[in-house]
């Protein structure tokens, strides 16, 4: 008599693991993207704590991974930071999140006996930054963070997306950029990417100069609104779009000519770019108030040169004021 087994269910490795994975995937392949077009090797920098906490340079002992790869002065880019992190801690007492936001409690409320709280955090982020003021600004950042073992509710989410900032305007770019991110959430929801474009030229404003930052793309933070299987293979599909979205674009305007006033206007526009960074981006706030990244890490997005002038206003109908139009006023572009 043959006895015929069922085979056992496959089990899926823990969500943490695949989100692990897809993330340091995305990290290696815009590494390697950079470096094929720029013939440059990006420098990498590992960290881990040394024994009193504080960051200090070299390799984890502990099973997290923590890399920094940046490129400053290369042949297209003018300066490129990227970081991949995974890693499972304990915050400290008194300290957790509402959302993504950073919670410190009064110290006289922590009971001396009082327990930290494990978490688990992985995220690949990018800024990159090229010498052609034709090649606009990039940003893209996916992140997972998960509170204890991820089972209570609203003791994980999902942040991200990937946004456009050009120095000059080539409308093309932006509807090549926000097609190829509308096909990514239109995979999953087709409600998904006007809600994502929108929340993207909300967040990435600067109130005090009444402009968005760029031409947008797509964001969200705190995602947790469905299952976690759901939005974890929604948050892989929209990774994967950057690449193929952006470094068209670069091949095509890295060979473009440009003129003194072209990279005058670059270094003005990079200025909006730190403000923003420095005022309002949650996710440097993030970093720096938890402790969790490094600071090097957390302020290798900023600009290589900036430039701020008193009052600068662009000529009428010049290019650089039809930008400010666009960017006064958000657009459509799919």
């Amino acid at each position: 008599m043959v006895q015929i087994l069922e085979n056992p269910a496959v089990k899926q490795p823990p969500v943490s693991k695949r989100v692990e994975s897809f993330l340091l995937d995305m990290f290696h392949n815009v590494c390697e993207a950079i470096e094929e077009i720029d013939g440059t090797k990006l420098h990498e920098q590992q960290w881990t704590r040394n024994e009193i906490g504080q960051w200090v340079q070299g390799e984890n002992n502990d099973g997290a991974i923590y890399i920094d790869k940046s490129l400053r002065s290369g042949n297209v880019f003018e300066k490129v930071g990227i970081n991949y992190v995974s890693m499972q801690g304990e915050l400290p007492p008194g300290v957790t999140f509402q959302g993504s936001d950073v919670v410190i409690a009064d110290p006289a409320t922590i009971a001396p006996d009082a327990k930290g709280t494990s978490f688990f955090a992985t995220s690949t982020s990018v800024v990159i930054n090229a010498f052609n003021p034709m090649v606009p600004t990039a940003h893209v950042n996916y992140r997972y963070f998960q509170l204890g073992d991820g089972t209570e509710p609203g003791s994980w989410w999902f942040g991200g997306g990937g946004d456009l900032t050009p120095i000059y305007l080539f409308e093309e770019d932006a509807v090549h950029f926000h097609q190829l991110h509308k096909a990514a959430c239109d995979q999953h929801d087709p409600e998904l990417y006007p809600r994502l474009k929108k929340w993207c030229d909300e967040y990435f404003y600067l109130p005090h100069r009444g402009e968005c930052r760029g031409v947008g793309g797509i964001f969200f933070d705190n995602l947790q609104h469905s299952d976690v299987e759901t939005l974890l293979s929604f948050v892989k599909t929209s990774s994967e779009a950057f690449i193929p979205a952006y470094f068209p674009i670069v091949k095509q305007r890295q060979d473009m000519e440009f003129t003194e006033q072209h990279k005058y206007w670059q270094r003005i526009r990079r200025g909006r770019y730190a403000e923003f960074i420095l005022l309002h981006d949650r996710g440097v706030r993030f970093g720096l108030t938890s402790g969790i990244v490094s600071t090097q890490s957390v302020l290798n997005c900023m600009p290589g040169e900036a430039f701020w002038n008193y009052n600068d206003q662009p000529a009428a109908d010049s290019e650089e004021a039809k930008l400010l139009q666009v960017l006064r006023n958000p657009q459509e572009w799919v």
